[in-house]
């Protein structure tokens, strides 16, 4: 008789919170576990510095240069690992985590976000978040169209991103369209327009997202972003950025046809005059465009266009960006990409680079932000 109870325990279907804070007809099992996901990036390549080949390596090295953004050197490595868990907490709650290896060692929390569903119009996150300024930030690695993030996102927040711990407040506000506000707070831990390293040197940000249909087939998404902190040279940064971005796809059975246009200004200025600490990109503003399209269901065509120096020039000059990418994609859970770019640097340097990447995803694997 108790065998026969644990086993209805375990495999009966039985109503329980589904992952929407609704029910669903999950297993007693399935609702007491995660969903969880992993996901891996490795990358092989050739990269050119001032027509010079990088030095092979496991690890992706290459030279450094005033103004250049991130590139994977010659050779082959990894460049993320990450295991995701994502659940219902139970009808007020949704919990998601993401762990990170960068390269082949560390292991570092992406995202531990803990989010309250339960508020008519509102959500509420808490944690450590990858937090909406813009379009670009708050998307993972691996759902990038290229390989790389923007050259202006890597100045101003880092190659990770602006991605802390704090709180922020979703509204859907009460117009004819979707409009949502975020306000948020962190730890004002950014090291790059932030990190005072002062107990209360929070960070502020606000965001305000519109997406609005053009047509049947195509739709538009405007978004503001502010962010202001105590920064490293004793004064106050204040990073402004806006984006827009238009979405389409084709009708009938040629709706695989996929067309995404997104662009992205960023402007930061950090005040304060510190001589203790650095100066670096004291005021640095730049702007991405990308343009992405699916000839097929399983492969699409892309590129980015990048500028650094807006308004003013930094490093001595302007730093420019062209990245063309190929992928193939045969289903949700694999992709080959292959990226061609060029920087072109302050002082006529120029880094090249030819990369592919292979990315892999197991385990039950959530959608991404639309």
């Amino acid at each position: 008789m108790r065998t026969l109870l644990v086993a209805v325990l375990f495999l009966a279907p039985a109503a329980v919170f589904a992952a929407d804070g609704g029910t669903g007809g999950q297993t007693f099992l399935s609702a007491m576990n995660p969903g969880i996901s992993a996901n891996g990036l490795f990358l092989a390549g050739a990269e050119l510095d001032d027509g010079v080949f990088a030095k092979p390596s496991w690890t992706g090295e290459s030279a450094s240069m005033p103004g250049k953004g991130q590139t994977f050197g010659t050779g082959i490595s990894v460049q993320e690992m990450e295991v995701q868990l994502t659940a219902a907490v139970d009808p007020y709650f949704k919990a998601n985590m993401v762990l990170a290896i960068p390269g082949t060692s560390g292991l570092e929390l992406e995202e531990g976000v803990v989010t309250v569903t339960s508020i008519p119009r509102m959500q509420v996150n808490i944690g450590k978040i990858k937090e909406p300024f813009g379009r670009e930030n708050v998307t993972h690695t691996h759902a990038l169209l290229t390989i790389d993030r923007a050259l202006i996102s890597q100045r101003v927040f880092g190659e990770e991103g602006l991605n802390d711990v704090g709180v922020n407040v979703q509204y859907m506000l009460p117009l004819p369209w979707y409009s949502q506000l975020t306000l948020g707070a962190d730890a004002g831990q950014n090291d790059r327009v932030l990190g005072s390293g002062d107990p209360g040197g929070f960070g502020y940000l606000a965001h305000w997202k519109n997406l609005l249909d053009i047509s049947d087939n195509y739709s538009a998404e405007i978004g503001v972003s502010g962010l202001t902190g105590l920064d490293d040279i004793g004064g106050r940064s204040l990073v402004g950025g806006i984006d827009l971005t238009i979405k389409g796809h084709g009708a009938g059975r040629h709706q695989w046809n996929r067309l995404i246009w997104q662009n992205e200004f960023i402007l930061a200025d950090k005040g304060g005059s510190n001589p203790d600490r650095t100066t670096d990109d004291k005021q640095i503003g730049g702007l991405y465009s990308t343009l992405e399209y699916s000839l097929t269901r399983e492969f699409w065509l892309g590129g980015r266009f990048d500028m650094v120096g807006l308004p003013a020039p930094v490093d001595g000059g302007q730093t420019f960006g062209g990245t063309a990418i190929a992928v193939i994609a045969p289903t949700e859970f694999s992709s080959f990409r292959v990226q061609a770019q060029r920087q072109f640097l302050p002082g006529g340097h120029t880094a090249d680079s030819l990369t592919g990447q292979l990315s892999f995803v197991i385990g039950v694997h959530p959608a991404h932000s639309y």
